[in-house]
């Protein structure tokens, strides 16, 4: 519980706490217009004030929104680099502000540390390898604190908390090992449906553990296969870059 370096990792929306990409599917209200996505609304202000920034917002999908808005095509407003940080705070904001289910696996994340992961992008996300500068997950992590219900608390699964003991089933019937399940038990349970599906998905459930989930009923929600997992470079024509 609490261990500040614990990291959620994502990247697509299809992946585990891929609801904190840009590209997913969550239309927001931001200047008495709707957007089809966060992606939408971030590249149109590349253009603010002019028609081009309509011409994005119609575009059918955000991967095509970025790509017209990166191309060249239309004259990019001059001051972009100084206000692409607070475009992205108040897009990002509106999306959790205006999606309860969003909200409540966002604030679920405790205070874990929360990065868009891909080689892509070294500004918005970590690099790849811990080289980038992560400023979604910091954005993400900035409007998750001033939600008034954020305790701070996170719990990883067992198996992750105490990788030593993962296979002892002593260790977990007595002692620490056994208030730690009934913390992490009664901590799970207060998730919301939401929150448990990205949780249940992220952390997948060894296969030594399947034998106890009689014993330890809570762990049957667990799934001991991973989600499918698509390399990054098959992407790269794709990559939410920014």
């Amino acid at each position: 519980m609490n261990n500040e370096n614990v990291e959620i990792r994502f990247y697509l929306k299809r992946d585990p706490y891929g609801c904190f990409c840009n590209f997913a599917p969550y239309p927001v209200e931001i200047d008495g217009r709707m957007w089809k996505t966060t992606e939408h609304y971030y590249n149109a202000q590349r253009f603010a004030g002019t028609v081009y920034e309509e011409v994005i917002r119609e575009i059918k999908t955000p991967f095509l929104a970025k790509e017209v808005a990166k191309s060249g095509l239309y004259p990019r407003r001059s001051d972009w680099f100084d206000v692409k940080f607070d475009i992205m705070m108040k897009a990002v904001t509106a999306k959790f502000n205006q999606h309860n289910e969003l909200r409540d696996i966002l604030v679920s994340t405790g205070n874990a540390i929360l990065k868009e992961h891909t080689e892509l992008d070294h500004y918005w996300a970590d690099g790849g390898n811990g080289s980038g500068r992560s400023r979604l997950g910091e954005i993400l992590m900035m409007i998750r604190r001033s939600f008034p219900e954020y305790d701070g608390i996170f719990f990883e699964p067992p198996w992750e908390a105490f990788p030593s003991h993962r296979e002892n089933k002593e260790f977990w019937t007595e002692g620490t090992g056994k208030e730690y399940l009934e913390k992490f038990r009664a901590w799970h349970g207060r998730l919301s449906n939401a929150s448990k599906e990205e949780y249940e998905r992220y952390y997948i459930l060894p296969g030594k553990w399947e034998e106890f989930k009689n014993e330890f009923h809570f762990l049957k929600v667990f799934c001991n296969k991973p989600h499918l997992v698509v390399p990054q470079k098959a992407f790269q024509g794709s990559g939410n870059l920014k």
